[in-house]
């Protein structure tokens, strides 16, 4: 079923980059190779697996260059997670200390985390949910940032590489040749 939502979701993706092309077969190429790298760094920012399906298909499709995106994709993502890291620092303390509910919880939570340390940060990303949790509880579990940054980086990397990789098959077959 979500291997069905994805290859809908990456023909959407290509009929409208064809139609971009249709009034002007440059313009797409043009907007891409200006402004592509950019729009996937700032996307993956905020958001995921959405931009990287969608950059992979492209990719696939010969609109894009995948190391790029790759590149792009991998650093946006972890900037925005070190952002979550850092500033849940002193704020997410704090509301852990004014929550029953999180004060019950949390001790698990923060044991489990950091007994697991690297799996969880290399693999918070995969697991929906979790991208923002994950380095909120490391900040306040005081994994050192050095650690946390280096893995953080690597698990960008690894992410990105998967989506891009998985749908640029997708977006090859879609648009062979």
């Amino acid at each position: 079923m979500l291997s069905g939502l994805l290859i809908n979701l990456a023909a959407i993706v290509l009929f409208a980059a064809n139609d971009m092309t249709a009034a002007d077969p440059n313009l797409a190429v043009r907007f891409l190779s200006k402004y592509g790298y950019f729009a996937i760094l700032f996307a993956a920012f905020w958001e995921g697996e959405a931009v990287l399906i969608t950059a992979g298909v492209l990719c696939g499709s010969g609109f894009l260059d995948w190391h790029l995106t790759i590149i792009a994709a991998a650093i946006g993502g972890s900037a925005g997670d070190q952002i979550y890291f850092y500033a849940a620092h002193e704020r997410a303390a704090r509301i852990i200390r004014k929550s029953k509910r999180l004060k019950k919880w949390y001790p698990k939570i923060k044991k489990f985390v950091l007994r697991h340390a690297t799996i969880a940060v290399l693999l918070s990303r995969f697991a929906a949910g979790l991208r923002i949790t994950i380095p909120i509880i490391c900040a306040t579990a005081r994994m050192p940032a050095k650690k946390y940054s280096i893995l953080n980086l690597i698990s960008g990397f690894l992410w990105a590489s998967f989506w891009v990789a998985t749908m640029y098959q997708v977006g090859a077959r879609l648009h062979p040749g």
